[in-house]
């Protein structure tokens, strides 16, 4: 007379785990939300650009490599340039010597102008000392002008940073020869960024460049970052048919020039989405993915593409349906 009533209690403890088992679900919903368009872009330095060679000669120095950090005026690449240096030897010395003949002039005039208020010499004479002064300071202007142009032309031959920033490429190494124009290194300033994108002709005149842009992080934990600055380009490229929008990052953005972004630009109207709590996503390597339960209680992997974090929920792009079940704890559900 046990055996049954014991019997049916083992057939209850068995099915305790899988009453357990089951996990804690959230149902998928659209909610009606202000519409975006995602553009894809780059990261790019406000301030960057590539340096040139603006005299003719060997390169003797190549001072830095990719990747150095440099200070404003630092000497990054030394030119050889001979010529340079004799023109602004030559030029200091005929400054020099204009300098001197000037001194002269200016003591006959002043002899001269002694000697004519004691009628020692005549007008005529005093008038050729005076000519000569004014030929001689236009000699010592001149003169100085060719040895300033000369220490410039000279000081070409030393490549520096114009400011404080980092070096990306060094175009040139020992040995080569400069040419004027001719490229040397790349370096940007990493104060200011800015994401540049392009979006269809056609999505350019709904855009609302009045409210705030979102840029998407690739760690779909962490919340997007709202731009306010941004702006579309008015010019259409005629090859791909599209504008360019620019967004200024505001300062301590974590990004770095050349790396991918994504921007949300706001649209005109809304459109429904859905949404689902940012604790429910599950994200190894590359995948993002969330556990689908279905009628039997069964979780099952999918994998979903996320749109910007919003407080505690996370815009869903693709991957799911409205009326389906998630499990909010996806690492309990993954070990049942």
């Amino acid at each position: 007379m046990k055996r049954p009533v014991l019997t049916g209690l083992s057939a209850l403890l068995l099915a305790l785990p899988a009453l357990a088992a089951t996990p804690a679900t959230y149902t998928v919903g659209s909610s009606t939300q202000d519409s975006s368009y995602a553009a894809t872009g780059t990261v790019e330095a406000v301030r960057q650009g590539t340096l040139g060679a603006q005299v003719s000669g060997r390169v003797l120095e190549v001072l830095v490599r990719s990747g150095d950090a440099v200070r404003a005026g630092q000497a990054l690449i030394r030119i050889e340039a001979d010529d340079a240096a004799d023109a602004a030897t030559a030029g200091a010395a005929a400054a020099s010597g204009a300098a001197a003949r000037l001194v002269t002039a200016r003591a006959d005039f002043e002899r001269a102008q002694r000697m004519r208020s004691q009628d020692y010499i005549s007008v005529a004479a005093l008038q050729r000392s005076e000519a000569a002064l004014h030929t001689a300071e236009a000699d010592a202007q001149a003169a100085g002008a060719a040895a300033s142009s000369a220490r410039t032309r000279a000081a070409w031959r030393t490549v520096t940073a114009p400011y404080a920033g980092y070096v990306t490429d060094v175009l040139v190494a020992a040995g080569d020869l400069a040419t004027p124009g001719r490229p040397l290194v790349a370096l940007y300033a990493p104060g200011a960024l800015r994401v540049i994108a392009q979006v269809p002709e056609g999505i350019a005149g709904t855009l609302q460049s009045t409210k705030p842009a979102l840029l998407a992080s690739a760690d779909p934990g962490k919340p997007a970052l709202q731009v306010s600055s941004w702006s579309v380009v008015s010019a259409v490229d005629p090859a791909t048919h599209s504008v360019e929008v620019r967004a200024e990052l505001p300062a301590g953005a974590q990004f770095q020039p050349g790396q991918f972004a994504r921007l949300l630009l706001p649209l005109k109207g809304a459109a429904a989405g859905l949404r689902i709590p940012t604790g429910a996503v599950l994200s190894r390597s590359e995948v993002t993915a969330v556990y689908v339960v279905d009628a039997n209680g069964a979780a099952h992997l999918r994998q979903v593409r996320l749109g910007p974090v919003e407080g505690a929920q996370v815009a869903v792009l693709s991957g799911l349906q409205g009326g389906e079940k998630i499990a909010l704890d996806p690492v309990a559900a993954g070990r049942n």
